[in-house]
């Protein structure tokens, strides 16, 4: 059996990693200064944090709440827009296939809640916007 990474998780910006209780983790979404809204660290955090809670044999389920009042308003769009907006490419195609590259590296954030093999529970309150719907089964 893997060996539990240590909690609560060190380092992080966007998120907080800690054990609620034994063998549930609680992922909080951590930005109420900005309604939780999802910046390009959280992306990076958010496939870290799975990874290590796949590895860790002592987690059963995993609840993720916001912090504050609200869930989350979905994408930092401030924050976000100029990751878009920067693609290089010498031509439309080549900007086109790095933008798809881009993407698919933020489809991996919702993916590692889908490939998680423990029970994900979003307990969602106030607003949940846009991109914030990905783990309620009311969008995405």
């Amino acid at each position: 059996l893997a060996m539990a990474p240590p909690f609560p998780r060190r380092g992080l910006e966007t998120l907080r990693l800690r054990r609620e209780r034994e063998h549930v983790l609680h992922l909080e979404l951590h930005r109420p200064e900005k309604r939780n809204a999802m910046s390009p660290a959280f992306w990076r955090e958010m496939v870290e944090c799975f990874q290590d809670i796949t590895r860790d044999s002592s987690c059963r389920a995993v609840v993720i709440s916001g912090a504050g009042k609200i869930f989350t308003a979905g994408i930092d769009l401030a924050e976000m827009s100029s990751d878009f907006l920067a693609v290089e490419g010498e031509d439309p195609a080549r900007k086109a296939w790095r933008l798809r590259e881009k993407i698919q590296q933020y489809q991996e954030t919702f993916s590692v809640l889908e490939k998680c093999p423990k029970p994900v529970i979003a307990a969602v309150h106030g607003a949940c916007i846009g991109a914030g719907q990905w783990g309620t089964g009311w969008g995405g």
